[in-house]
């Protein structure tokens, strides 16, 4: 089983303002700790991946060696690449 650590930055988007997209979101993070490969999407020319939770995305880094998933930033699909993905 992998496990899931949190930034800072991504529970402060969790504590907004809509929390059935946390739920939403929490939900999937824990889905993809089962069967982990093939929930995740890489993202192309960047070290994350990708998690779609409803219209959110979550912004991952895999640790293959400890099984760690760290859950970096969640954010709506519209910006959240503009947002926390360096230029």
């Amino acid at each position: 089983m992998t496990d899931v650590e949190y930034t800072e930055q991504a529970l402060s988007h969790l504590d907004g303002p809509d929390p059935q997209a946390a739920d939403r979101v929490m939900n999937k993070v824990d889905e993809a700790t089962e069967w982990t490969e093939h929930r995740l999407e890489p993202l192309s020319g960047f070290p994350y991946y990708k998690l779609r939770a409803g219209d959110y995305r979550v912004i991952i880094t895999w640790d293959r060696e400890t099984n760690l998933l760290r859950v970096e930033a969640v954010g709506h699909r519209r910006n959240v690449y503009d947002r926390h993905l360096p230029p």
